[in-house]
């Protein structure tokens, strides 16, 4: 399946079509979030205001490298016993090298992206002006001080020390899911004593680069062919991404995509055979549906039902909500690997999603 570029004569007309489509549809919110969880956010704001503020630049960087590159090391890769220096590192799926992990930055980039967004919703809620210049000093941290800001990128997301010469993997685009979050919270604080007008557009151009990014460097258009939740993963950050940074056009041709993915990585009966297969496999094809519903709140603003879209092959998200809802009251049913522990009602999020988004 090619995911280049349609051809411009073709995706021109459909662009047009897709507009037209948008248009009869109801205005969504411009942010991703409802009401109830902007509320949730905010009763944290307080904890949030004295968090720390860390950046890229805090952690280790690898030998030669760049200390503005993002970095994170794959979680299931351990030293190999067999060699002396432990290299190159072996896959253990479902068993996480927490230690490993702790070298990179992913903590600092989830710490930054739960704060900003905890920060932003006391602004809207409540016009905490502490809780927004708080947030903006986040954010000039990250994206815009040429002392702390991360570089547009994520060449070293998930290293697997010993491969390909340390760098990344398609997979280490995960790690900025969040930034879904993050651009939900700068809608939020457009109104807000955070950051200055000039700010905001560097904010803009800085996730420019960073779609750029995402749509060219080899590691992202590997990740976007993926035929399991990493696919839906880049989908559900890079269509908020694309529309933040004023590519609505990008924006549509990934939420066409995205639909038309679901007959690739969903059978008609719900099954969901990549996420299966992984020694989690209750966790990961509830982990894929997670990925879908936030990619069908970034669509649904372009136009694309996706909770109420069937593929020509019978497969849906309805369907494979109901395959795994027998298992909502009682995961340890469920008949095949499943390594880390689920609690019932792990499914109640995504079934009250999908029942608020029927037609």
């Amino acid at each position: 399946m090619d995911h280049g570029a349609l051809p411009a004569p073709h995706r021109t007309f459909g662009l047009l079509l897709l507009a037209l489509v948008a248009a009869r549809l109801p205005a969504a919110e411009p942010w991703l979030v409802t009401s109830a969880e902007l509320a949730d956010l905010a009763k944290n704001a307080p904890a949030a205001l004295t968090v720390p503020i860390t950046t890229v630049v805090d952690g280790e960087s690898l030998p030669g490298g760049d200390p503005h590159d993002y970095i994170s090391y794959a979680r299931y890769y351990w030293p190999d016993p067999a060699k002396p220096d432990g290299l190159p590192f072996v896959q253990r799926d479902g068993e996480h090298n927490r230690d490993q992990v702790a070298k990179g930055d992913r903590s600092r980039i989830n710490t930054f992206a739960h704060a900003v967004t905890r920060l932003a919703a006391a602004w809207h809620l409540h016009r905490d002006e502490a809780a927004a210049r708080r947030a903006g000093e986040w954010l000039r941290a990250w994206y815009l001080d040429p002392a702390t800001r991360m570089n547009p990128n994520l060449d070293y997301a998930q290293v697997r020390l010993g491969h390909k010469s340390n760098r990344g993997n398609p997979a280490g685009v995960l790690d900025t899911r969040d930034f879904a979050g993050v651009i939900d919270a700068l809608r939020l604080l457009e109104d807000s004593p955070a950051l200055s007008a000039d700010e905001h557009a560097a904010l803009r151009a800085w996730f420019a680069r960073y779609l750029d990014w995402l749509l060219k460097a080899p590691n992202a258009v590997a990740e976007r062919a993926a035929k399991n939740n990493h696919a839906t993963w880049y989908y559900a950050h890079a269509i908020p991404v694309a529309r933040y940074a004023g590519r609505d056009e990008v924006a549509r041709e990934l939420s066409a995509e995205a639909r038309d993915r679901i007959a690739e990585h969903i059978r008609p009966d719900g099954s969901q055979p990549e996420e299966i297969r992984r020694v989690d496999g209750l966790g990961y094809s509830r982990f894929n549906l997670e990925a879908y519903a936030a990619t069908a709140r970034a669509a649904r603003g372009l136009g694309f039902d996706l909770w109420n879209y069937t593929a020509p092959n019978g497969a849906s998200l309805r369907q494979a909500l109901e395959f795994l809802r027998p298992y909502n009251a009682a995961p340890e049913k469920w008949p095949t690997s499943q390594k880390e522990k689920l609690e019932p009602g792990f499914l109640d999020d995504l079934l009250a999603e999908a029942a608020t988004a029927k037609p």
